[in-house]
């Protein structure tokens, strides 16, 4: 069985190295020309996933259109803000496609989530897109280490074939119908993931950061509420799972983010410095700003945007979120 990657940085080559590890041929696309040839000398993607060997099954191309052609079941893992650019280029051929999207985040401008973007690129197919999300760090899914995640889709034939699939016996995959709660745990859990690591940064405790990824939960569903996806969804793998694994776990990106700006950084002289791409600030701005056309209370996301984007002051947000005026517990 063959199948396309669309994505050759950490996640795009983790979850290429678990489809080979099943049996499937495996056509990755990489954005850069250098690393492509790299990939296939060295056969080690030392630029976003070192360590890793990968495997004779793992074929590389810079070629959009070969990876339209290699397959019926194309996976999507590249950065949320080059997807449309990127996808627009081979639409006509990802429109008879099965499409598994990785990418987590809403587009600016649109608010559209990944499945959505993709969607109006293949003229309103949605019945042909999937969505993948969960707690699963890419160097550990490399490994092997047993991972869970939930396949959403409208679907439901589409997400059970992706499940049997991708299915083994380090990878245990569920399913879903509620596309919009799974896609919107999946972008904002990296938002709050940032807010998690300043926490962390500053040192100020446990106490803390309970708290903390608490309201974020709550924050979360509120803005799905808002969307319509099913509240329930918040509090499964794509929601809570992954909150509190990337608000935790050493390998978050996002966290290491918030760490950073603690230290008194710069949000983009941190961007400017990464090799791998930190989804949650971009995600913010997106967030926050569909926040403000729903009308939908998010103050942890609000601060977030005015410490990245409007330069305030880290410990005078942290003031402004403990001084807010007194209320009853929602969740």
């Amino acid at each position: 069985m063959s199948i396309a990657v669309i994505g050759a940085g950490a996640w795009g080559t983790a979850f290429a190295i678990h489809l080979a590890r099943t049996g499937k041929q495996v056509l990755l696309w990489v954005y850069e020309e250098e690393l492509c040839e790299v990939l296939k000398k060295t056969r080690e993607n030392r630029d976003f996933l070192p360590g890793f060997k990968l495997s004779e099954s793992i074929h590389f191309t810079t070629s959009l259109e070969e990876i339209a052609a290699y397959s019926d079941d194309i996976v999507i893992a590249m950065p949320s803000f080059a997807l449309r650019g990127t996808l627009k280029k081979i639409a006509p051929g990802l429109a008879s496609r099965n499409l598994l999207v990785l990418t987590k985040g809403i587009e600016r401008g649109t608010f559209l989530g990944m499945s959505g973007v993709i969607a109006e690129l293949i003229d309103g197919k949605a019945d042909q897109i999937a969505i993948l999300s969960g707690p699963s760090f890419a160097k550990e899914v490399a490994h092997g280490a047993f991972t869970a995640s939930v396949v959403a889709s409208r679907n439901k034939h589409l997400a059970q074939y992706f499940q049997q699939m991708l299915h083994s016996d380090s990878f245990r995959i569920y399913i879903s119908d509620d596309v919009t709660g799974v896609g919107l745990g999946g972008t904002l859990k990296n938002v709050m993931a940032i807010g998690a690591g300043v926490i962390e940064g500053l040192r100020l405790g446990t106490n803390t950061q309970a708290a903390f990824v608490t309201r974020a939960l709550a924050e979360m569903k509120r803005l799905g509420k808002a969307l319509g996806a099913k509240e329930t969804t918040f509090m499964g793998l794509s929601g809570m799972g992954d909150l509190i694994l990337t608000s935790y776990g050493n390998l978050s990106r996002n966290r290491l983010f918030g760490m950073e700006l603690a230290k008194g950084k710069k949000a983009q002289d941190i961007i400017d410095s990464q090799n791998n791409v930190v989804e949650g600030y971009y995600a913010t701005d997106a967030a926050h700003n569909l926040s403000k056309k729903l009308n939908v209370e998010m103050p942890i996301t609000e601060e977030l945007y005015k410490i990245l984007y409007e330069g305030k002051d880290i410990k005078t947000s942290l003031q402004d979120i403990i001084r807010r005026e007194f209320k009853e517990e929602d969740y």
